[in-house]
């Protein structure tokens, strides 16, 4: 079954979009004369609409699979950092202008100056203030340029160590890599995927989970298979796969089909024996029409996938959406690893500021004696990263009862 933004959700992006344009423009124009001039109006809708037909191409027009190639990697960046800045743009100079506002105020209520102050160069500072603030749009997309060039090559490696009372003593230092959200595309080539796998093999990890959205652009499905089935026969217990949203998005069928005929485990609501009393689940995404028709199909994929392990058997969980934490809590499943989140892409002070939120949003969560992992994602289909960057994860576990350190 395929499953793909619906026309009204892609619609209303537009609109957003637009409006963010048109207000765009009108609060450059009254930030400062400079900006309010015919070129510089002409130029920013210059700019804008070609953003626009770039983003457009790269996101909604292109085929299912086949992309114009690397190069054209920089003109999305380009066009990302653009939009990007629009939005910043929009609330530092409301900002500003509240702030201006204020201080007009202020200054009409105090007496007034009989000279203006001189600041070095000879400029009164009036004059030294409205050249400043000129430059104050510049900033957001400074900002936006470091969220999207940085948010896009910077990744992180996650290590965590975990002791459970229950671990096998042959399972003693048991560890597992998680990759989760490349979205082999745009912004993930091959030799990202290759730095990601070299930064896996440095740890020496026993398997790789990798926690879905794999890839975006078909194009590179093949080789993508190719490098993680090359990659495979280096680790003790080979590769563990589970399903994401975008699987759907793309061609379920056509990655189905790829996936199976690799070396490749992949958990479909199933489960699979390691070694000594280790079991591997993993669940599928739960497509719904609503949050009850959803947890109904966490509970019966969930339900599926760790039917028959054995009630001595240490189960690691891979799933793609969070929530499926809750089902592994309250079954007592000593670990689970999950993704889709991103952890937000934009984060102060580790909390994401998007609008977009999830109970189980990022990193690391603890339930009577189970733990739960929410990557922040290894790559990203939106390159905006702040304060959030991608990760690859490693889990150690150790027999025993301290808490989880990193």
């Amino acid at each position: 079954m395929q499953h793909s933004p619906s026309i009204v959700a892609m619609l209303i992006v537009f609109l957003i979009l637009l409006g963010i344009m048109w207000l765009g423009g009108r609060i450059l124009a009254k930030w400062h004369p400079v900006y309010a001039g015919q070129r510089a109006h002409a130029g920013y809708w210059l700019v804008t609409s070609v953003a626009v037909v770039i983003l457009i191409f790269s996101r909604w027009l292109r085929p299912l699979s086949g992309f114009p190639g690397e190069w054209f990697r920089y003109f999305i960046y380009t066009a990302y950092i653009w939009m990007v800045g629009l939005v910043f743009m929009l609330v530092v100079l409301l900002v500003g202008h509240i702030v201006r506002i204020l201080v007009r105020k202020l200054g009409q209520q105090s007496k007034p100056l009989q000279a203006e102050r001189m600041v070095p160069g000879g400029l009164t500072r009036r004059k030294f203030l409205q050249r400043a603030i000129t430059v104050v749009p510049a900033v957001p997309f400074a900002l936006s340029a470091y969220g999207v060039i940085g948010g896009d090559t910077k990744i992180v490696a996650n290590r965590y160590t975990m002791s459970f009372a229950q671990l096998p003593y042959a399972l003693d230092g048991f560890t597992i890599a998680q990759i989760s959200d490349t979205h082999i595309g745009s912004f993930f080539g091959m030799d990202k995927l290759d730095r990601v796998l070299d930064m896996v093999r440095q740890d020496e990890p026993h398997l790789l989970a990798i926690t879905g959205d794999l890839v975006d652009d078909l194009d590179l499905l093949s080789p993508t298979i190719k490098k993680l089935t090359d990659f495979q026969a280096e680790l003790p217990h080979g590769i563990f796969f589970c399903w994401g949203n975008h699987e759907y998005f793309r061609d379920i069928n056509r990655i189905r089909k790829a996936l199976y005929s690799s070396p490749i485990t992949v958990l479909e609501n199933s489960h699979q024996a390691v070694k000594d009393g280790l079991y591997l689940a993993g669940v599928d995404y739960p497509w719904g029409t609503n949050k009850a028709e959803q947890e109904t199909k966490r509970q019966e994929y969930f339900a599926q996938s760790v039917n028959k392990i054995p009630a001595d058997g240490f189960t690691v969980l891979l799933a793609h959406h969070p929530d499926f934490l809750d089902n592994a809590f309250m079954a007592g499943v000593p670990l689970s690893l999950a993704g889709h989140t991103h952890g937000g892409q934009v984060a102060i002070f580790g909390t994401s500021v998007l609008p977009v939120q999830y109970k189980y949003m990022k990193g690391m969560f603890r339930q009577n004696g189970s733990y739960g992992y929410v990557s922040a994602g290894t790559g990203h289909w939106l390159p905006l990263r702040i304060g959030c960057p991608a990760e690859v994860s490693f889990f150690t576990l150790k027999r025993g009862y301290n808490e989880a350190s990193t």
